[in-house]
């Protein structure tokens, strides 16, 4: 593994704050790639290249023992039991020497989280890639996109779904914390190589292998139970279709985007299955003259303050199956006050929501307003 630059400057940088004394990073063939003294970068160390050859700490005693060198300590630096170089400290040996062990450990460990975080941004990188094929993969060519993920050495015969999920009024501030968001999706929906995550502006793009409706419950209320608390944020979720061949997925996205798309529209929903989806599939195709005509129709007459609070309780009318004093609890009012605003539509508009033809014209109505 070969160290770069950037990061061996980084680390000698950061140690000196640590024990101000002169610290040299030297490659495993002798050269010195970063340094707190920047004359020094690019000459050749003969002390650290002996360090790598004996495997084994190395006191300078004076300055020119071994070409390049000034007294000071050379030890190796291991990451995966192989040597990756040099960390050299310039000093009185009874002043470097206590310093040594801590700062090669110090050394080591951030090589190590280094590689763990190019590893995390390579696989991010990768899961972006893959996905990006999937879902534009127009001609649903099915060979040429297995050709392209099998680098990756995916699973391609698990069956998969795709969620869309998109956190509502990100601002800047929040955008910040971008990295801090992925991170949540991934720790909470990612459990294998198999499942994927793509993060956009504010929204995060999943595919996961077959998993129970109740544990996905689960994990996406986790997912929107931590972002509210951390961040105040709000996010919806659209779950596509399940299908057993990569080239399909094209279509379950396309379904986790009409169900997202949807479930926007809830005040109280924040997740919605695509398979559950009934009258909106229909709604969604219909032209935009007949919605407004149809719209115009049925609840026309109602002002745009009246749209909003009737759309709210048609949706608590389904949810709790048109129970009045259900209902009436949720929106802290009296139930006599929720059977006079029903009376009100009913003169209004003409229907009423108690009757089960009455609600379903109203239900796409509203549905058919957005």
């Amino acid at each position: 593994m070969n160290i770069s630059t950037k990061l061996a400057q980084m680390i000698v940088t950061d140690m000196k704050q640590i024990i101000n004394k002169e610290i040299n990073y030297i490659d495993t063939n002798g050269n010195i790639i970063a340094s707190t003294n920047h004359h020094r970068i690019g000459l050749f160390h003969g002390g650290g290249k002996k360090v790598v050859e004996s495997k084994a700490d190395l006191i300078i005693e004076y300055d020119g023992q071994f070409k390049g060198t000034r007294k000071g300590i050379n030890m190796p630096i291991y990451f995966e039991s192989s040597i990756v170089g040099v960390i050299g400290i310039t000093g009185e040996r009874e002043e470097v020497e206590k310093y040594g062990k801590i700062i090669k450990r110090m050394t080591e460990i951030l090589i190590k989280e280094e590689y763990i975080e190019n590893l995390k941004n390579k696989q991010k990188e990768n899961h972006r890639m893959i996905i990006e094929e999937i879902i534009t993969n127009a001609d649903k060519n099915e060979s040429a996109l297995l050709e392209k993920v099998n680098v990756f050495k995916m699973n391609t015969d698990a069956s998969r779904m795709v969620i869309i999920s998109e956190i509502l009024e990100m601002n800047s501030n929040i955008i910040e914390k971008k990295e801090e968001i992925y991170t949540i999706f991934h720790r909470i929906m990612i459990k294998d190589s198999d499942n994927l995550i793509m993060q956009n502006r504010n929204s995060v793009v999943l595919i996961l292998t077959e998993i129970s409706k109740s544990q996905l419950l689960y994990k996406m209320e986790e997912i929107s139970k931590e972002l509210k608390r951390k961040y105040g944020l709000q996010v919806k979720f659209g779950i596509g279709s399940l299908e057993n061949s990569l080239v399909d997925l094209k279509i379950s996205y396309e379904k986790a985007k009409l169900a997202l798309d949807w479930v926007k529209l809830s005040s109280r929903e924040s997740i919605r299955y695509y398979s559950e989806m009934d009258i909106e599939l229909i709604i969604s195709n219909v032209s935009e003259i007949i919605a407004y005509e149809f719209c115009n129709k049925v609840i026309g007459d109602l002002e745009e303050r009246d749209v909003e609070e009737y759309r709210e309780i048609l949706q608590l009318f389904e949810e709790f199956n048109g129970s009045i004093k259900k209902i009436s609890e949720i929106l802290f009012i009296h139930k006599n006050s929720l059977q006079y605003k029903l009376n009100r539509l009913r003169d209004k508009t003409g229907y009423d929501m108690r009757k089960y033809q009455d609600f379903v014209l109203l239900k796409v109505a509203f549905a058919l307003k957005e």
